[in-house]
């Protein structure tokens, strides 16, 4: 198959809603401990129960606001959210900007000076046989303390000024130029480029960089511009579904917040520099992404978990089959088929019955069709409405009047004559994943009525000078 067709045939088969995440969310294990989770600057302005729930530690609390882990952690979250960490001597995998406690200070040094700039203060500590180095900058301070005779870090503590870092942060989440405007709700370049860039990585991975100038449906459109499309338009959808759930009541519980953190983890750490710093992404704007994702999503199961779950077994049921084929046609120079002389048609027809006389008498018929079918494939399932393109309606209907272990009669169809196996007039796997793919396209059409409805009181302004200017070729 032409490769541009399967992606033609692939973006067919999306959901009339495309809310679902465009981005590929990271398989997380359930059991093990993410190493990025004890870098303890990636807890920074989080809460308490989410460095819980994702470092498997449980702390204690010592006075208010401040949470204990006996010789190794203390933390300080007075509103609910970490503003200090301080990682103790017992502390063994936890660390602060990739230093922990037992290294020496002549390899920490080139890593906080890179972050912070020189040191701007040390101070010995003689009752701990220490020297502490104190670094500070707009937004923190973090003071490490080495041992004199040994030179190896033996405590360290940070402190995030979050008021101070509010003002930075709605900067990193609004950068760059505004791309749409969705009711009141404002889009922002660095946000657009999240998704674009995810897209554009997938593509380029599957089909190579020149899959964004092909015409793949035939109407003069670029596929670079068909997938900015459908991009702004799935980016506008998550704002007004973000919006109606928020009105709905409906928000990400404690555990799914956590989920959405780790994710745009993941994801900032497989960013290179020069992507994030051309594109301005940070952290929050990642969180935010993968928010309105996953919020979507619960709106999503939250709004149609009502749906008929009634499917009958007439609508449902798949059948499994075997057959032979022998062609009473021919491909011409054109890759068309035609009919077979005379002559050929009584040589194929006499084939076709000397067959069916083997398999009517008891012989394998997997290994006759094995040995003399003229298709391509030998075992099909399918149902009633989901038959093979390829052949016609007679052979769906012949399927489906035998029972398991039945052998049809010689079946024609314009290819030729077939005949027809019965491996099992009830495949019950195949049959329950096609009633579960019918309730989930009532449940996609009931949500489409939904948004059709929510968007109709949203006005959509999309700045095209920015938006038709930006390529993904380069």
């Amino acid at each position: 198959m032409n490769i541009y067709n399967k992606v033609k045939i692939e973006l067919k088969s999306l959901s009339k809603v495309l809310l679902l995440i465009i981005l590929i969310l990271p398989v997380l294990g359930g059991c093990r401990v993410d190493e990025s989770n004890y870098e303890l600057t990636n807890h920074r302005g989080k809460s308490i129960e989410s460095f819980e729930r994702k470092t498997k530690t449980k702390l204690n609390t010592s006075n208010k606001g401040v949470y204990v882990l006996d010789g190794v952690l203390q933390l300080i979250a007075p509103k609910g959210d970490i503003t200090s960490i301080s990682v103790l001597e017992g502390a063994k995998d936890y660390k602060l900007f990739g230093v922990g406690i037992g290294m020496e200070r002549s390899k920490v040094e080139p890593i906080l000076n890179e972050i912070y700039g020189a040191e701007i203060d040390k101070t010995i500590i003689s009752e701990k046989n220490s020297i502490t180095y104190t670094y500070k900058d707009m937004d923190s301070e973090l003071f490490v303390s080495y041992n004199i005779d040994s030179d190896i870090v033996t405590e360290m503590s940070y402190y995030y000024h979050e008021k101070e870092k509010e003002a930075e942060d709605e900067e990193q989440l609004n950068s760059g130029e505004l791309i749409a405007l969705v009711g009141d709700i404002r889009v922002y370049y660095n946000e657009a480029m999240v998704y674009l860039k995810s897209v554009q990585e997938n593509y380029e991975k599957d089909y190579g960089k020149g899959i964004w100038d092909v015409d793949i449906f035939g109407d003069g459109k670029s596929f670079e511009t068909y997938i900015k499309d459908e991009v702004i338009k799935q980016i506008i959808q998550l704002k007004v579904i973000r919006d109606k759930a928020d009105k709905l009541e409906i928000f990400l519980s404690e555990e799914e917040m956590v989920d959405v953190a780790t994710y745009a983890d993941q994801h900032f750490r497989g960013l290179s520099d020069s992507d994030i710093d051309r594109y301005m992404v940070s952290r929050e704007l990642l969180e935010q992404v993968y928010s309105d994702n996953i919020l979507a999503e619960k709106a999503f199961e939250t709004l149609t978990i009502d749906v008929d779950t009634n499917v009958s077994d007439f609508d449902s049921r798949q059948v499994t089959i075997q057959h032979i084929l022998v062609y009473g046609t021919e491909l011409d120079d054109e890759g068309k088929r035609i009919p077979l002389t005379i002559e050929q048609r009584e040589n194929a027809y006499g084939k076709i019955s000397l067959l069916l006389d083997k398999a009517k008498s008891g012989e394998d018929f997997y290994t006759l069709a094995e040995t003399n079918s003229e298709d391509e494939l030998i075992e099909y399932t399918f149902g009633r409405k989901n038959g093979p393109e390829k052949f016609a309606s007679e052979f769906v209907q012949a399927a489906f009047t035998l029972k398991t272990g039945e052998i049809s009669d010689l079946i024609s169809t314009e290819y030729g004559w077939h005949i027809i196996y019965c491996v099992t007039d009830f495949n019950e796997d195949a049959t329950t994943q096609v009633k579960e793919f019918i309730i989930e396209e009532r449940r996609v059409n009931q949500f489409a009525e939904l948004y059709s409805q929510w968007s109709s009181e949203y006005d959509v302004i999309i700045n095209s000078d920015v938006w038709d200017g930006i390529s993904l070729k380069y």
